[in-house]
C-alpha cells in the first residue's frame, strides 16, 4: 500500500459514513480484505503522519486555538487530523496557522466562544480526537495472522527510516506566553482570537 492508497482509504472511510465509531467498522472491514503486507503499510503510513504532525509549531496552534492541551490530547487530535484527509493534513503540518481555518476547527472555535463557561462544548463526533484510529488495523491485523498489535508495530516501524527518538515534538521551541510572539508567528488565529469573528 503506497501513500495514494491509503489516504484514498482514509477519505473513502469518512465520504462512506457518519460517526467515528462507523468508520472504524468501516476500516475494519476493509483492512480484513487486504493481503497482510498492506495492513503493514497502513499502519506504517499512520505511524508516519504521526511522526510527521508532532511538531511544535502545530502544538502551539493546537493548545491556543482548541481547549484541550495534554500530550494525549495532542496525539488523539493529530489522528483526528489524519482523518480529516491528506489536503488537510499536509496544509495543516506545512503551515500549523491554517488550522482555524479548517471548517471543523472554526465550527469548534466558535462553539467554544459562544458557550464558554459551559461543560459541555461539542458532541462526542465534534470532539476533535480521533485516538481509535491508531488502533484500527490491529484486530484485522490478528485475524488475519493471529500474531499480536506488537509484532504489527515492529513490522510498521521496520518499514520506515525513524527511530525511537524520532517520536519527540520537533521544531524550535519558543515561550508561548507574548502575544506578540503568537501574532507574529499565527497571524490567522491571532485574527480570530481577537473577536473579529
Amino acid at each position: 500500500m503506497d501513500a495514494e492508497a491509503f489516504w484514498a482509504l482514509i477519505e473513502q472511510s469518512r465520504r462512506e459514513t457518519r460517526t467515528q465509531k462507523r468508520r472504524l467498522i468501516w476500516l475494519d472491514a476493509q483492512l480484513s480484505e487486504l493481503p497482510v503486507d498492506d495492513i503493514i503499510d497502513f499502519q506504517m503510513w499512520l505511524d508516519v503522519c504521526e511522526y510527521r504532525s508532532n511538531i511544535w509549531e502545530l502544538w502551539v496552534a493546537y493548545l491556543i486555538t482548541l481547549p484541550l492541551g495534554s500530550d494525549d490530547g495532542f496525539l488523539y487530535f493529530r489522528y483526528w487530523l489524519v482523518g480529516l484527509g491528506r489536503g488537510t493534513f499536509e496544509r495543516v503540518v506545512a503551515d500549523s496557522d491554517t488550522l482555524i481555518e479548517v471548517p471543523e476547527v472554526l465550527h469548534l472555535w466558535k462553539v467554544i466562544r459562544k458557550r464558554a463557561g459551559k461543560k459541555r462544548l461539542w458532541t462526542d463526533d465534534e470532539w476533535p480526537e480521533f485516538e481509535l484510529l491508531a488502533y484500527v488495523a490491529w484486530e484485522p491485523y490478528k485475524k488475519r495472522t493471529g500474531l499480536d498489535l506488537t509484532t504489527l508495530q515492529e513490522k510498521a516501524h521496520a518499514r520506515t527510516d525513524l527511530d525511537d527518538d524520532d517520536y519527540e515534538i520537533r521544531g524550535e521551541q519558543w515561550i508561548i506566553d507574548s502575544e506578540e510572539e503568537l501574532t507574529r508567528r499565527f497571524p490567522r488565529i491571532a485574527y480570530y482570537r481577537a473577536g473579529r469573528t
